[in-house]
């Protein structure tokens, strides 16, 4: 779908209570370079909206800016922030946006992924960003979740800004979760604390590898 019309369409869907900072161009400059041939439709977006929240808090997209924190592109990719505690998981990532539940959404090798928060582990999705944003609309169930969200919004309400829907103990899937077992956390701690989680899904995943048997 062609970019202003896509636009248009998803407008309705934007949380009209935030108010996003500034646009900077100095920030866009800075990290939309990855974003390959989506980096002029990016950058229309966030000239347009400079990040934004939608779909009753389902979707949030980071601004061109440094403030506030959660919503700046600059200071969520800062190596000494929560990517620090993810190690090399999050390497060749520049992540410009999340769900509520924490799924970072990511370029990588110019096209779009999906880094798993509660797993570590990565899909790749569409190629450019306005497939993405497309997708999100037409699918949110897909890319973000959305039954398992608005169940969760039902009974906590929707997700406030800067924050997720993170799990009160060990859930290894996000359709596995259920009002009862989320909390609202900080972004940021959501996210660190996810690391250890993931990292031991990922050491059990090593360690069956290596005790399998070998098949002559």
């Amino acid at each position: 779908m062609e970019l202003e019309r896509l636009l248009q369409w998803m407008e309705p869907s934007l949380d009209t209570a935030f108010a996003p900072p500034p646009f900077d161009s100095t920030i866009a400059a800075e990290f939309l370079p990855v974003a390959g041939r989506s980096e002029a439709s990016h950058r229309a977006l966030l000239q347009r909206w400079n990040g934004f929240y939608a779909l009753n808090g389902l979707l949030h997209v980071f601004g061109a800016c440094n403030a506030p924190p959660n919503h700046s592109i600059r200071v969520w990719n800062a190596p000494d922030g929560w990517r620090r505690s993810w190690g090399r998981l999050t390497e060749g990532l520049t992540f410009f946006g999340e769900s509520a539940f924490g799924d970072q959404f990511a370029y990588r090798g110019g096209k779009i992924v999906r880094f798993k928060s509660l797993e570590g582990g990565i899909d790749a999705l569409q190629a450019t960003i306005d497939e993405w944003l497309e997708a999100c609309l037409l699918d949110p169930e897909f890319m973000l979740h959305q039954r398992v969200y608005d169940a969760c919004a039902a009974v906590h309400g929707p997700v406030p800004y800067g924050g997720h829907f993170a799990p009160t103990g060990q859930i290894k899937s996000i359709r596995d979760l259920t009002p009862q077992t989320v909390h609202v956390v900080p972004s940021r701690d959501s996210m660190e604390l996810k690391s250890v989680a993931a990292s031991n899904v990922v050491s059990r995943s090593t360690s069956q590898i290596m005790r399998a048997p070998i098949r002559k």
